[in-house]
């Protein structure tokens, strides 16, 4: 939307938004224009959606890939207990997604709003869990860890910044 309220050109039907059916979005990330989004499920599924202007991602009706007609399936899902995401970011080819509960960054290959091969996990438990994901100017990583919250089990020197280089 506009910063006066008003539908934002582009915004399908003039509505004021581009895509619904979403439960909790807890991270954008762009790729050349492609917009991705993270979001917690109720109790099963999470999601890294793909999102396209005018499409319904199936909340409340759906919950991680249902096939349901009408709704669009996410291109990236995991239980609960892998993930509980929060930020996203683009960088070389992948999504870069920090999970609280699932304490592990995943990295998804994509392309043009696809996903070209299987998440791959990092880092799982080693560092408790990861809040927020930045991609550099350089092509590295900044993620942060979010254990003195209450919600996860602080060590010394928590919480952190960590700088990830891609290899």
């Amino acid at each position: 939307m506009t910063t006066e309220g008003k539908a934002a050109p582009g915004n399908p039907g003039g509505r004021l938004w581009i895509s619904k059916g979403h439960r909790n979005v807890q991270g954008l990330a762009f790729d050349e224009g492609q917009l991705y989004a993270a979001e917690f499920g109720q109790n099963t599924w999470d999601e890294l959606n793909a999102i396209t202007v005018g499409a319904n991602y199936g909340w409340p009706a759906a919950e991680g890939a249902e096939g349901l007609e009408g709704m669009t399936d996410p291109i990236a899902q995991w239980r609960t207990s892998e993930a509980s995401p929060s930020g996203v970011a683009f960088a070389r080819g992948h999504i870069f997604m920090a999970s609280l509960r699932g304490e592990r960054l995943w990295a998804v290959p994509v392309a043009g709003g696809k996903r070209v091969g299987e998440p791959r996990a990092f880092f799982t438990g080693e560092y408790g869990r990861l809040r927020t994901v930045e991609a550099a100017p350089d092509g590295s990583l900044w993620v942060t860890t979010s254990n003195t919250d209450g919600r996860g089990d602080a060590k010394d020197g928590d919480d952190r910044i960590l700088r990830v280089t891609i290899s």
